[in-house]
């Protein structure tokens, strides 16, 4: 391409000769092939607008069951948590229980074997 642009270049003697339409505050002249590629670039607009939309639209879904799957296995780890721990509380229970079971027995025990005539009697006899 030699010299200035399309834009640029003098006309014939009668300015709107050659320009159908012109912009009129700078006096660029709009031809066909400025109309042509305005559609085409107003086209590609439209569909890369589309295009990004879908593909927004698509990460947008994507991004929102990947949450609802890590919102559901949280609840699940939170429910099993929440279960160990009541039965953590119940184990501790029943060990405390225990734990004063077994002192009873001692106490008894001891109270047993201090108890004169029932610790190591040679005249008791075990039934077994």
């Amino acid at each position: 391409m030699n010299g200035p642009p399309r834009y640029l270049r003098k006309r014939a003697a009668e300015p709107n000769a050659f320009m159908p339409l012109a912009l009129p505050l700078i006096g660029i002249p709009i031809d066909l092939q400025d109309v042509i590629d305005a559609v085409v670039l107003l086209v590609a607009a439209v569909a890369g607008f589309l295009a990004a939309g879908v593909i927004g639209l698509l990460v947008g879904l994507g991004a929102g069951f990947a949450f609802i799957e890590i919102t559901d296995e949280l609840a699940r780890i939170d429910e099993a948590l929440t279960r160990l721990a009541r039965e953590n509380e119940a184990l501790r229970d029943r060990v405390e229980t225990l734990e004063e079971t077994v002192a009873e027995l001692e106490g008894t025990i001891t109270e047993l074997e201090n108890e004169p005539g029932t610790a190591d009697d040679p005249s008791r006899s075990d039934p077994d």
